[in-house]
C-alpha cells in the first residue's frame, strides 16, 4: 500500500493485473463460447420450475380450500343470514313480541349462532333472541360501525352477553325511506367453528394450523384455538399485508421459529382470508423457497468448463511461466545460484524462451565476472594510493617532529606542532579510508577516536592532568566532511591543551561528543574546563579569539556546511558545529564525474 493510500487501492489496483493473465483470458474465451448454451439451459430449467411450483401452489391451494371449507362455509352463511334479518327486520320492529319471537326462532334454526338482535342507533337493544334488553348506547364498537355502516366481522374475546370468545356479524338496516335504523349483531362462538379439528380428507400429516382473518388482520377463527393461535402466524409478515392482494404461498419461520409453508386465500375480497400453515414438503425438508434451483445443473456445468479450462491452462502453459518467472525473479535480485528451469514437458515457445533466458543468464554472469573483476583492481589500486599518501603524511609529520625538537624559540616548536597535528589529522583520515572496504566513506567515532588519543598523547603532561570523556554515534562520513571534520577537531584539541585550565590538584576536563540529529545532521561538540579565575582578573581566560585558531576553526566549519558555535563562562569553553550529514553516494557521483571529466 503505498503512503496515505487506502486498503481499496491496493485491490483496485491488481484489478488489470487480474484481467491480464492468460488463465482468465481463456476462461472468459471458454466461458463467452458456452454462455448461450447456459443461458438456453437456464431459460428451460426456469420455465420448468414455474410450471412446477404452478402445480405445488395449484395443489396447496387446493387442500387449503378444502381444509377451511367448514369454517368458511360457515362464515358466509351467518353474513347472509345478517343481510337477510336485516331486510326482515323493518316489517316486526314496531311489534316488539313478534320482534323477538324473529330472533328466537332463527337462533333455534342455527345451531352456530348463540345470539341475534336488533341494536338501534340509539343503543337501547329491546329485540333480541335473549330476550333481556340491554343498553349499548356507550359501547365503542356501536359509535365506530355507526360513524362507518358497513357489515362487518369482528371478534369478541368475552362477549357481552354470551359471556365467550365469539364472532360477531355486524350488518346495517335500513327504513324504507334509507333512514339508518340500526345494525343487526349476530354472535356465532368460536367453538362451533370446529376449532381443533380438520375435514377428515385432509392429510393430518401435514396441515398444522388454520386461520381465517378480516381486512383488519383481526384473527375470526382458529383451527387450534384462538389463544395460540399468534405463535402460528408467520414472522415479520402482518396480516395486514395480504389484505387487496390475491392468493399467494411462501415458505419461512412463524413467530415460535419453527419453518413452515403458508398459503394464503381470500374468500371475500377485502374482507375475509384463510391463512393455512403446512410443514415442509417431505421432498426438500423445507419450504418451497428453499429448494434446489432447477438451473442450479446448467450454471454448474458452465463453471465446471470454466474450471477446466483454468486447470488446462495452468497445467500447459501457467505453471512453467511461474517457474520461469521466479527464476528470472531471483535472479533479478541478485542471486547467481539460480538455476533455469527445466521446461522439456513444455510447449516449444516456451522452451525456446527457456533457452533464450539461459543464454542471457550466461553473458550477464559472464559480464558481472569482468565488472568485478574490474573493482577489484580499482580497489587494490585505491587502498595502495590510500596507504602511500597516509605513509607520505606519517613521513611528513616525523620530519617536522624532528624539526621541532630543534627549535630554539617556544613560538617555532608551537608553529610546527601545529602543523604536525593537522598533518597527522589527514594521515589519520587516509588510514580509516585504507581500512574500510568500501573506501568511500569513513566511520567517522573511529577516526575521531584516534585523532583524539593522538593529539592528547602528543600534548599531555603529568604537569597538566587531564580526564577525557567521549561520546561518539557511529556515523559515515564521506571523505569530503572527514578531512575538514578532522581538521576542526584537531584545531580545537590544540586550543584546549593551550588555554584549558589544569594543575596537579585539579584536572583538566574535555568532552569530546558527536551525535546524530534529526533530518539528517550531526552535532560535533568539544567542551574543556577553564583556568581558575585571579583575584584581579576580570574576564575569565579563554583561548585567543582573533589569531589563526578561529579563523581555521571558521574555515572547517564552511567546509562542512554547518554554523559554528563558541560559548564560553567563567569554568567552561565550548565549541558546537552543526552540519549536514552528506549521502554516501554524493562521494562516489563525485568521484565518477571527476573521473569522467578526466578521462574526457
Amino acid at each position: 500500500m503505498t503512503p496515505g493510500g487506502a486498503p481499496g487501492s491496493d485491490f483496485a489496483a491488481r484489478i488489470p493485473s487480474l484481467f491480464g493473465r492468460l488463465g482468465f483470458r481463456l476462461m472468459a474465451a471458454v466461458g463467452l463460447s458456452l454462455l448461450p448454451l447456459a443461458l438456453l439451459a437456464y431459460v428451460q430449467s426456469s420455465q420448468f420450475q414455474a410450471e412446477a411450483r404452478a402445480r405445488v401452489e395449484a395443489a396447496l391451494f387446493g387442500e387449503t380450500l378444502l381444509a377451511a371449507a367448514p369454517q368458511i362455509e360457515a362464515i358466509k352463511q351467518a353474513r347472509g343470514s345478517a343481510a337477510a334479518l336485516a331486510v326482515a327486520l323493518p316489517l316486526v320492529m314496531n311489534d316488539p313480541a313478534a320482534c323477538n319471537d324473529m330472533f328466537v326462532r332463527f337462533v333455534e334454526f342455527q345451531p352456530l349462532i348463540s345470539f341475534a338482535g336488533f341494536i338501534p342507533v340509539g343503543g337501547l337493544m329491546t329485540c333480541a333472541s335473549s330476550g333481556a334488553p340491554h343498553d349499548f348506547s356507550g359501547d365503542a364498537a356501536l359509535a365506530a360501525f355507526l360513524a362507518d355502516p358497513q357489515p362487518t366481522v369482528n371478534v369478541n374475546r368475552n362477549g357481552q352477553i354470551t359471556g365467550g370468545s365469539v364472532l360477531i356479524f355486524s350488518q346495517p338496516t335500513y327504513a324504507a325511506d334509507g333512514t339508518l335504523l340500526g345494525l343487526i349483531a349476530l354472535s356465532m362462538p368460536h367453538r362451533g367453528l370446529g376449532e381443533g379439528a380438520a375435514r377428515p380428507d385432509v392429510p393430518p400429516n401435514r396441515l398444522l394450523s388454520l386461520i381465517t382473518f378480516d381486512a383488519e388482520g383481526e384473527i375470526l377463527t382458529a383451527m387450534l384455538g384462538m389463544d395460540t393461535a399468534p405463535q402460528r402466524l408467520p414472522l415479520g409478515r402482518p396480516l395486514t399485508g395480504f389484505v387487496g392482494g390475491g392468493a399467494t404461498t411462501f415458505s419461512g419461520p412463524n413467530v415460535a421459529g419453527d419453518q413452515r409453508t403458508f398459503a394464503v386465500i381470500p374468500m371475500v375480497e377485502r374482507s375475509l382470508y384463510v391463512l393455512a400453515s403446512w410443514s415442509p414438503p417431505p421432498t426438500s425438508g423445507s419450504g418451497l423457497g428453499e429448494q434446489i434451483p432447477l438451473w442450479a445443473f446448467p450454471t454448474a456445468m458452465w463453471l465446471a468448463s470454466l474450471v477446466v479450462a483454468w486447470l488446462a491452462a495452468e497445467h500447459q502453459v501457467l505453471r512453467h511461466v511461474r517457474s520461469l518467472r521466479s527464476s528470472i525473479t531471483a535472479f533479478a535480485g541478485g542471486s547467481r545460484t539460480v538455476e533455469v528451469p527445466d521446461l522439456d514437458r513444455a510447449p516449444k515457445e516456451l522452451r525456446d524462451m527457456g533457452d533464450a533466458y539461459e543464454q542471457l543468464v550466461d553473458s550477464v554472469l559472464h559480464d558481472e565476472a569482468a565488472l568485478e573483476d574490474t573493482i577489484h583492481q580499482k580497489e587494490v589500486l585505491l587502498r595502495e594510493v590510500h596507504h602511500r599518501v597516509k605513509n607520505n603524511l606519517q613521513l611528513i609529520a616525523s620530519i617536522m617532529n624532528l624539526q621541532m625538537r630543534k627549535a630554539v624559540t617556544p613560538e617555532a616548536r608551537t608553529l610546527i606542532k601545529g602543523l604536525h597535528d593537522r598533518v597527522m589529522s589527514l594521515s589519520s583520515v587516509h588510514r580509516e579510508l585504507y581500512q574500510t572496504s568500501g573506501l568511500t566513506d569513513v566511520r567517522a567515532d573511529e577516526l575521531l577516536s584516534a585523532i583524539t588519543t593522538q593529539v592528547l598523547r602528543m600534548g599531555a603532561s603529568p604537569s597538566r592532568p587531564l580526564n577525557l570523556t567521549t561520546e561518539l554515534d557511529p556515523i559515515r562520513l564521506t571523505p569530503d566532511q572527514s578531512v575538514p571534520l578532522s581538521l576542526l577537531l584537531t584545531e580545537a584539541l590544540t586550543n584546549v591543551l593551550k588555554h584549558a585550565g589544569g594543575s596537579s590538584s585539579r584536572r583538566i576536563e574535555l568532552t569530546v561528543s558527536l551525535s546524530r540529529l534529526p533530518e539528517g545532521r550531526a552535532r560535533l561538540r568539544i567542551a574543556n574546563s577553564l583556568p581558575p579565575r585571579g583575584p584581579d582578573d576580570t574576564v575569565p581566560p579563554r583561548a585567543d579569539t582573533t589569531g589563526m585558531g578561529e579563523q581555521l576553526l571558521n574555515a572547517f566549519a564552511m567546509q562542512l556546511g554547518g554554523p559554528l558555535t563558541i560559548q564560553s563562562d567563567d569554568q567552561t569553553y565550548v565549541v558546537v558545529i552543526d552540519f549536514p550529514v552528506r549521502a554516501l553516494s554524493e562521494g562516489e557521483n563525485r568521484f565518477d564525474t571527476a573521473g569522467a571529466q578526466a578521462t574526457g
